[in-house]
């Protein structure tokens, strides 16, 4: 049965030791061309808050660990990396670190601070996405959007590596019953589910803090990557709704850190409540 204490505490409580690393609200419409010819306006209506600005040209690329014992395989990646668009990206940064990101088909808030959906007046991530959003509709004119999604990404302790401390903490999607904790290397698996009028993607992922052997796009040696801290079970939770009225953007979204916050209430346990209740030096 869902811990409906837990659901209370993710949806207000303010922790001390919270488990996301990163939020991230996005925006997706048609390929707007006056963007570019225009960006200067959605920056001064944001310039208070986003003092900081860049310009930044990414190119989307996956590597896919299928690919990293195959040369050929790898050739053939990098020849759809350079063959691939450069998506000039318009970011903004407020004096905390707290990110909007703008492309002529995308706007994003990204913050790896997230304290409170709605707590903190405005501080809370609630109130920053309803300047932010504000502006951009308001300068844009969308009468909607394609897709509004928000995703929490969790970074949750393993304090050992047993089964049964694993069992006691989190209801996970990870075939650990099977294996074991104690044997696994690698383990991710993704579901996604409809979920109202939207779905949800759960993403759940074992690290272990140890260096691995990664592959470096564009160079054809192995680089070592730094390990994380502690281990961990990374859960990763997708919320997004399609085709929706510019008006309903952050009532959806208030629909979607709902989704994620039940879809939370459902993995975590109450060892892992009181973790985060915790301050760090106690931990």
């Amino acid at each position: 049965m869902p811990n409906r204490d837990a659901l209370f505490m993710a949806t207000r409580e303010v922790f001390p030791t919270p488990l996301v690393k990163q939020v991230i609200l996005e925006l997706r419409f048609p390929n707007l061309f006056f963007m570019e010819n225009r960006i200067g306006e959605f920056q001064i209506g944001i310039m208070k808050d986003f003092p900081q600005a860049a310009l930044v040209h990414r190119r989307n690329f996956m590597v896919l660990a299928a690919i990293l014992d195959s040369p050929e395989m790898q050739d053939a990646a990098m020849r759809q990396q350079r063959q691939s668009d450069i998506e000039k990206i318009w970011q903004f940064k407020s004096e905390t670190g707290t990110r909007v990101e703008v492309s002529s088909q995308s706007m994003s808030l990204v913050t790896e601070k997230h304290t409170s959906y709605t707590e903190g007046g405005e501080t809370s991530f609630r109130s920053i996405a309803e300047t932010a959003v504000g502006q951009f509709l308001s300068f844009t004119k969308l009468p909607s959007l394609l897709r509004v999604g928000l995703r929490y990404i969790n970074e949750c302790p393993l304090f050992d590596r047993t089964t049964d401390t694993f069992r006691s903490c989190y209801n996970s999607i990870l075939p650990v019953e099977k294996f074991g904790l104690e044997s696994l290397t690698l383990a991710n698996c993704v579901a996604v589910a409809r979920s109202g009028n939207g779905q949800i993607q759960h993403a759940e992922s074992l690290r272990f803090a140890q260096p691995t052997i990664a592959a470096l796009a564009g160079h054809g040696h192995a680089a070592m990557v730094q390990p994380l801290i502690f281990d961990a079970l990374i859960l990763d939770l997708d919320a997004s709704s399609e085709n929706v009225a510019a008006e309903r953007v952050l009532t959806t979204t208030d629909e979607l850190h709902q989704m994620i916050a039940a879809e939370f209430e459902t993995v975590i346990k109450a060892p892992i409540i009181e973790h985060m209740r915790k301050k760090k030096d106690e931990n």
